[in-house]
């Protein structure tokens, strides 16, 4: 048996499963467009192809569970592709519901557990379904309908053209099929030109002419290997037409893409009938089937662990940055050699210029005896240039050598720190992934969430080509998923109050992503009932939030939704209303070195904006020093800096805060929480005021250095849960630096202020 068809391959079982997640992720897609356009055929073929390719490689890797629902699908998919079953409510239901199945069975299987969920009812509805078409008003025969009325007792080739799937008969199976519609029967084998600019796409203009011309009954590769980017030099295609074979010849002959066309039309002696083959034979050939079919796909195989598509551009440009660096590399190889040639030089003349200066003080005594002895002191000197002005010229030849290395050495720098700064940028790239990866997945939340809520939403998605690293885009899902929940539940009326409000029933979410200088945004925006920012005091003055006599403007209230167990709801469902939810979304944003805010306006609507930094691997810090230590701020963190006197800086039940315009934030020392000592006391103070709109403390330390591109060390050991530290970084003169958590910091500073603005609102009551 070969490595492909070995269940126990981690490899080929990686693959499989990266391979069919994005295949149920176009079933699902697809599907949805399907239900809001029944006639889109487009659709319907994806959903088809994909039905099928995740059906054939679960029965590859040994998964009949899966391979036995995705084919009851693939009989349900067929049916509505020929006609015979028309796009119905229950119907997307019922398909959604398959879906789930599947992603549940493999879910299982990638975690190597069992499945253990009964299918029973899901397969009586999709087979109900299939019962359905027997009512259907009659339609034009096609090979699989054809074949189906034909003796149910046929071997399994046959069961496969039932299903709709021609690709693993024989050529006599495919005459009779053929003849059986009215037409005949050829095989084409058509060879195509490698040098032709769009070679691997040669087999599918072929496919497309044929299929104007009759029924494409079978090609070899299969329907699936023609649509992936690889080039194939020849392709058999069996067709079933009523044209001749000068016709058909016409049409497969593309100029310079085809190299030449082989037309046979098949007879009855072409592949006569075999005698039953054993179930062990039958084996056997399938295993040789797929083992050719597998030369062909292994030249397009990448094995994956944690999968990222890149452009072969992004490749290019890096291969290209990297030439660059050889040469650089080369320039840098030169000047190390001059450089130390001229060392050498300079370590000999130092050694004869030492000599020489011993030789001009040997003979200072002489001149000074015949200036002594009446002779002038030009002529002295005259003659003592003779013998000795080489000296002012001695590390002549070692200045140049260094003047014209140092200009060499500075370009050389330049070019580097230019192809260095491309460098990082390309390989960013390559870790960069479109949004839609996980924009494609509301879609089929919305829908459920619009059903179980009984209203009518119709999703927006705009900027899903919008980029950012995939280690960001991982854990970015969690917070989308509970703003859009939100706003569905919490924000869009049912159709009734939005028709009393004068609004259309349907309501809008939006879901867009956009791009801000080296920033993400992405909006969650409704055009719902707002936030009632009476109703939001109420329920904080029921948390204990806030005071009761306090006066919250809109930006207090919008901020407090983000509190933990705060919630509006009033009642408990199973979308929301247990105060979980909004708290988690600003945690998991901060933990991504992001913020997050809402806006609203009462009837209108309400927004939510996250901003998050392109990739976590290089960020922009601000570098401070505390005591002997540099430590680095993410920048996206910092609000401002500033400069206090000693005496501006007051306490309040011994925590220590300061006015910013008009505003009172929490003071945090970071000698006291890194156990640092404090050196010499001055009366000017250096603070980094961070956090988010609403939401922020200052950090004081001994002096600000400034920024710079840092990359993020995971730290290990004893370091992992060090508290306010997030990673290290380490700077150009090799010194290590560690990066603030500023999510952690700004809890502390927090509880700091609650308690400060409480004790506040308490001596206001009083005065």
């Amino acid at each position: 048996m070969s490595d492909y068809l070995d269940p126990d391959n981690k490899e080929l079982l990686a693959d499989f499963f990266q391979e069919a997640t994005q295949q149920v992720d176009v079933l699902e897609q697809n599907i949805l467009v399907l239900e809001h356009d029944p006639g889109n055929r487009d659709a319907v073929d994806e959903i088809f192809r994909a039905a099928h390719t995740l059906k054939g490689g679960a029965a590859t890797v040994g998964m009949k569970e899966l391979a036995h629902i995705t084919h009851l699908v693939e009989d349900v998919l067929d049916e509505i592709r020929s006609g015979s079953i028309g796009v119905s409510g229950d119907l997307v239901d019922c398909i959604l519901h398959s879906i789930d199945v599947i992603k549940d069975i493999l879910e299982k299987k990638a975690t190597g557990k069992k499945y253990k969920g009964n299918t029973t009812a899901l397969e009586k509805s999709l087979n109900d379904f299939l019962a359905k078409k027997d009512s259907a008003p009659p339609r034009q025969p096609t090979a699989s309908s054809i074949e189906k009325k034909k003796s149910v007792s046929k071997s399994s080739s046959t069961e496969k053209s039932a299903a709709g799937d021609t690709s693993g008969l024989s050529e006599y199976e495919l005459l009779e099929l053929t003849q059986a519609s009215g037409g005949s029967a050829y095989r084409i084998e058509v060879d195509f030109n490698e040098d032709h600019p769009m070679n691997t796409v040669g087999g599918i203009q072929v496919y497309a002419a044929l299929k104007d011309a009759g029924q494409i009954l079978k090609t070899v590769p299969d329907f699936e290997t023609l649509y992936e980017d690889t080039f194939i030099p020849r392709i058999t295609y069996f067709l079933s037409s009523s044209k001749s074979v000068g016709e058909l010849e016409k049409l497969c002959s593309i100029p310079d893409a085809t190299l030449g066309v082989a037309i046979i039309q098949l007879s009855a002696k072409t592949d006569p009938p075999k005698q039953a083959a054993s179930p062990a034979e039958e084996v056997s050939e399938e295993i040789e089937q797929d083992q050719e079919k597998q030369e062909v796909q292994e030249k397009s195989r990448k094995t994956i662990g944690s999968v990222v598509r890149v452009d072969s551009r992004r490749i290019d440009q890096l291969l290209n940055l990297v030439s660059e660096i050889v040469i650089v590399k080369a320039a840098f190889n030169q000047l190390a050699g001059s450089v130390f040639s001229l060392f050498g030089d300079f370590s000999n003349l130092e050694e004869n210029f030492r000599e020489r200066i011993k030789d001009l003080f040997d003979a200072l005594p002489g001149f000074l005896e015949e200036l002594q002895a009446g002779k002038s002191q030009k002529q002295l000197k005259k003659q003592m240039l003779q013998e000795f002005g080489d000296l002012f010229s001695f590390f002549s030849r070692i200045d140049t050598g260094l003047k014209d290395n140092t200009s060499r050495i500075k370009n050389a720098t330049q070019n580097l720190g230019r192809i260095t700064g491309d460098l990082q940028e390309g390989v960013m790239q390559i870790r960069m992934v479109p949004i839609s990866h996980i924009f494609s997945r509301f879609p089929r939340l919305v829908r459920d969430l619009s059903r179980s809520l009984k209203k009518n939403i119709e999703l927006t998605m705009l900027g899903e080509e919008t980029e950012l690293d995939k280690s960001v885009i991982e854990d970015l899902l969690d917070p989308l998923i509970h703003c859009v929940r939100n706003s569905i539940d919490h924000g869009i009326e049912n159709p009734e109050e939005r028709v009393r409000n004068g609004k259309s029933p349907e309501g809008n979410v939006v879901l867009k992503a956009s791009n801000e200088g080296n920033l993400i945004l992405i909006e969650v925006s409704d055009d719902g009932r707002g936030i009632d920012v009476e109703q939001v005091r109420k329920k904080a003055v029921q948390a204990g939030l806030i005071h009761e006599n306090k006066n919250l403007s809109e930006i207090e209230a919008f901020n407090l939704i983000f509190e933990p167990g705060f919630s509006t709801a009033k009642s408990v469902t199973d979308v929301s209303g247990r105060g979980v939810g909004l708290d988690v979304v600003k945690k998991q944003i901060e933990k991504l070195n992001g913020t997050v805010s809402v806006w609203s306006e009462k009837n209108e609507g309400t927004q939510f904006m996250i901003k998050l930094p392109l990739t976590l691997a290089i960020i922009q810090g601000l570098l401070v020093r505390v005591g002997e230590n540099i430590f680095a701020i993410p920048i996206t963190s910092v609000l401002e800096t500033l400069r206090l006197k000693a005496g501006e800086i007051k306490r309040i039940d011994n925590y220590e805060v300061f006015d910013l315009r008009e505003d009172v934030i929490s003071l945090v020392r970071l000698h006291q929480i890194f156990n640092i000592p404090e050196q010499e006391k001055s009366d000017t103070l250096f603070v980094v005021v961070v956090g988010s709109r609403g939401a922020r403390i200052g950090l004081l330390v001994d002096s600000l250095i400034g920024e710079e591109d840092i990359v993020i060390k995971p730290l290990k050991d004893r370091f992992t849960k060090s508290p306010g530290i997030a990673g290290a970084t380490i700077l150009g003169d090799g010194t290590v630096s560690l990066i603030i958590d500023v999510g952690q910091l700004l809890e502390l500073g927090m509880r700091i202020g609650v308690e400060e603005r409480k004790s506040r609102e308490y001596s206001v009551q009083f005065d």
